[in-house]
């Protein structure tokens, strides 16, 4: 079991986590990059029930390239990207590995649409890579 915390940057929405993380990866896709501002994005993901949220995040979704819908919360107030959720796995959610207190606990596994990444972004040689999503 792992135990989380963090927060986004003004502090309006916070959380706390206690489960399994089965997944942590580095998602290349485009709309990874367009939401985080940055070259991709570094996820956690565990149970929604082992994530205990305070306070009230804002929503965007949007159509995956597989057809699945994304869900992505964020602070209203600051603008912070805090999970996200893919329609074709309920009951998951991803958090946005920055915002962990506890960083030490992320270890990446696996970098997902490489196809996608930008071209300055260098990959581990260790970890597995995928053009797209596996299986």
């Amino acid at each position: 079991m792992t135990k989380l915390t963090g927060k986004c940057l003004c502090g309006d929405i916070s959380f706390e986590a206690d489960g399994e993380v089965p997944v942590m990866a580095n998602c290349h896709c485009t709309a990874c990059r367009q939401s985080t501002g940055s070259a991709y994005a570094t996820l956690m993901f565990m149970k929604q029930d082992d994530v205990k949220i305070i306070g009230t995040p804002k929503t965007y979704q949007h159509d995956s390239d597989a057809g699945t819908t994304m869900t992505k919360h964020f602070c209203g107030t600051c603008g912070t990207p805090l999970f996200t959720q893919n329609s074709a796995r309920a009951g998951m959610l991803g958090l946005r590995a920055g915002l962990i207190n506890e960083h030490e606990e992320f270890a990446p596994k696996v970098n997902v649409y490489t196809s996608s990444k930008m071209k300055a972004t260098v990959l581990q040689d260790s970890l597995p890579a995928f053009e797209k999503m596996p299986g």
